[in-house]
């Protein structure tokens, strides 16, 4: 009878794996939704729930960058290693921090520009994606941060829409 109350108790500890995958169109180049992504440091200045976010190393295409998340009294790190594709694509790898696993990319794509009514060449914009599978490393973790950092992961897409809004306005022109 005790292996099954340790088996039930091992069950109970399991982390689920989440997938979450999101996408939009926005009116900004694939380049500058790139260079926002990338602009690790600058996170805590848009992102609510970001306490402290720096780059521990870089080197040609790999960046290695910490975050600490603060919401409410709750605070935790994780640290991962981004391989970018510059204006194309960041893949993203959990280095260290309460997951079992964290894997995810951000893919960025230009749209082509269109002929408006009034004949004049209406910018394409750009489609910025984000997938993102990550798994806590027990299920008591989940539990306590699991929800928050579900919700964290959902509304990123959105919260770089409005960094891009903020830092180039509305939308494009032709030739920007």
């Amino acid at each position: 009878m005790p292996a099954l109350i340790i088996d039930s108790t091992l069950s109970i500890l399991i982390a689920l794996m989440t997938t979450i995958s999101r996408q939009i169109h926005v009116p900004y180049t694939a380049a500058q939704m790139f260079a926002l992504v990338n602009d690790v440091a600058a996170y805590p200045q848009f992102l609510p729930w970001c306490e402290s976010a720096r780059v521990l190393r870089e080197a040609g295409a790999q960046m290695d960058a910490s975050i600490a998340m603060k919401v409410g009294s709750f605070r935790k790190s994780f640290a991962t290693r981004n391989l970018n594709t510059p204006g194309e694509k960041i893949v993203v790898s959990l280095l260290d921090g309460p997951f079992k696993s964290l894997d995810g990319s951000w893919s960025f794509y230009n749209l082509p520009d269109t002929d408006g009514a009034d004949g004049a060449m209406v910018p394409g914009g750009s489609v910025i994606r984000l997938d993102m599978t990550f798994e806590f490393a027990n299920k008591l973790i989940d539990l306590a941060i699991g929800p928050i950092f579900r919700e964290i992961v959902r509304n990123l897409v959105g919260a770089f829409q409005q960094r891009a809004t903020a830092i180039y306005g509305q939308a494009l022109t032709h030739g920007n």
